[in-house]
């Protein structure tokens, strides 16, 4: 049969001790900054975050459109 090792695994470690802390952290960063941006400028908080990720939107789509141009110039 198979035996089953002592604790967690090495990748479940990882994960629970570094990944997922870091995540947290991310977000709650990202969270605070929404929220001192939302209070400067008076503008709700979700149009802030609508506005970020439409311009990152826009620059994903802008760079992907650019590199499909420079594929077709090269000959």
């Amino acid at each position: 049969m198979l035996k089953k090792s002592e604790g967690p695994s090495e990748a479940k470690l990882f994960f629970d001790t570094r990944a997922v802390p870091l995540a947290a952290n991310l977000a709650g960063s990202l969270e605070v900054a929404l929220e001192r941006a939302s209070v400067r400028s008076g503008i709700r908080p979700s149009l802030i975050l609508a506005a970020c990720l439409g311009a990152g939107v826009l620059g994903v789509l802008g760079l992907v459109r650019n590199a499909r141009t420079a594929q077709k110039r090269v000959p």
